[in-house]
């Protein structure tokens, strides 16, 4: 019990990270491209949350609804790398797999999802919030 305190805990502020506007770049000497990229990223995202064409899936992970264009696609693996990275930072500090990170991120993210969203059970199955 001890030990997921922890990893929730240390994913509260991994997912303030990852929900705010100012990501931390992966790569330090493109910092500024790489901020901007990320901030049109998390636009594009939220955009085709709002429209329903993206949505939060229980692994932690965003998912495309339909179709996508290149753009979203691209948008949405660019937040899913940065997602992942900071879960297998959590799961080193915690000991623990990355999967199990993930499924708590997930399960933490679609919970804060507004209603009229698209959200992911862990059935693989699209239903609106």
């Amino acid at each position: 019990m001890k030990m997921m305190k922890k990893i929730v805990t240390g994913f509260a502020t991994a997912s303030a990270m990852m929900l705010g506007a100012a990501t931390l770049p992966l790569i330090a000497p493109n910092f500024a491209i790489s901020q901007a990229v990320a901030a049109d990223a998390k636009t594009l995202t939220d955009q085709a949350k709002s429209s329903g064409a993206v949505g939060e899936r229980a692994d932690g992970y965003l998912g495309v609804v339909s179709s996508a264009s290149s753009e979203l696609q691209a948008a949405v693996d660019e937040i899913n790398i940065r997602r992942k990275a900071v879960y297998a930072r959590l799961a080193q500090q915690q000991n623990v797999s990355i999967s199990v990170v993930a499924a708590l991120s997930g399960e933490k993210l679609i919970g804060k999802a507004p209603s009229g969203q698209k959200i992911m059970s862990s059935s693989g199955s699209w239903t609106t919030k």
